[in-house]
């Protein structure tokens, strides 16, 4: 690589890293202290940031792509602005794909950072991040000059039908448990997404530290994966019956993420709680004709104080650390900050 070109990458390294960790400043019980690392503030707002940076930087390196090429990613929001922002900086021709009828914030800032609206590419709106392997393998053949960097997975595993990590991903990811290493953290509750956050940041971290995964009632992808059959057996559903839910990036089903299947099997991941929301509670009282779930969940869309700028993905990362909180004491609980609520369309409160 030449060296105005390694110095420009220099550059962005060091803007995207390093991000605060800082205190809730809510109520906290038994003692316990929830401190938020904030992802969000990197310079297109998440903790993609970090890993297209890597991505770009590798396979550049690799003489995989040059500036001037065509390269495509798959998001369901935020990892598309970092991909989109970063590749404009590094003189990329960028295609976004992402699912029709998300949130329009998503879109827009993605769009920002596209040369045109046709560089936004949709796909199935009910297959959701489930459609996205059917649609890259087609748009592959008809576009043989683009290449997809696919920060979800890495090549097909010989032999098999399934895919391996991506371990540019992960290492890139590994940063944000480096950064955290020295600050006395006891547990961490990151949101299960394409598991990559709990492998890269979770095998850093490990065995000295907890990791308390979330994800939606809806999806369940890793809760299933940990606990095979507890879900039918306490909700009286499968996991994916209920509609989709409203926290992008919190892992879809049908999909088999390699970072998710290794996050289960590396033994990453000490529990996984479900999060809900008052729609999606009313949808399953409807549904299997119940006054309630069989145990209050955690829930997305309630107040709490101090976050008003943090999305609700982070929201709901907090309302896991406060119900952990009840029951553990003195214990110092780290959440990730991924993005802020301006990536989110609003949302009605009661």
């Amino acid at each position: 690589m030449e060296k105005n070109r390694e110095d420009l990458y220099q550059s962005l390294f060091a803007q995207v890293s390093n991000t605060a960790l800082v205190p809730y400043e809510g109520a906290v019980p038994n003692g316990n202290r929830i401190v938020i690392k904030r992802e969000c503030d990197l310079p297109y707002g998440s903790h993609y940031d970090r890993v297209f940076l890597y991505l770009y930087y590798h396979y550049e390196q690799a003489g995989l792509i040059k500036p001037g090429c065509k390269v495509l990613e798959t998001t369901s929001g935020s990892a598309g602005v970092s991909f989109a922002g970063l590749g404009k900086d590094l003189g990329y021709e960028c295609f976004v794909a992402i699912p029709e009828g998300g949130e329009k914030a998503r879109e827009n800032a993605i769009l920002e950072h596209l040369p045109d609206k046709s560089h936004l590419l949709f796909t199935s709106a009910p297959k959701y991040i489930s459609g996205f392997p059917g649609f890259v393998k087609r748009y592959l053949v008809t576009n043989r000059d683009v290449f997809y960097l696919n920060h979800s997975m890495g090549a097909l595993i010989e032999g098999s039908r399934e895919y391996s990590n991506n371990d540019i991903t992960l290492e890139a990811l590994g940063h944000i448990g480096t950064e955290v290493s020295g600050e006395g953290i006891d547990c961490f509750v990151p949101a299960v997404g394409n598991g990559s956050n709990i492998l890269g940041i979770g095998r850093v971290l490990k065995p000295s530290v907890q990791i308390v995964a979330y994800e939606t009632f809806q999806a369940a992808v890793a809760y299933d994966l940990k606990y095979p059959g507890r879900y039918k057996e306490l909700f009286g559903i499968n996991p994916g019956t209920l509609s989709r839910h409203k926290l992008p990036g919190t892992s879809f089903n049908d999909i088999d993420f390699p970072h998710i299947r290794n996050a289960v099997k590396e033994g990453m991941i000490d529990e996984v709680v479900l999060v809900s929301d008052r729609e999606t509670d009313e949808e399953y009282k409807e549904l299997v004709e119940n006054n309630d779930t069989p145990s209050p969940l955690p829930h997305w869309d309630t107040d709490l104080e101090e976050i008003s700028d943090l999305g609700r993905t982070t929201k709901a990362g907090l309302a896991v650390a406060l119900q952990l909180a009840e029951n553990v004491r003195d214990q110092k609980i780290l959440v990730i900050g991924y993005d802020k609520a301006e990536r989110y369309d609003p949302v009605a409160l009661d």
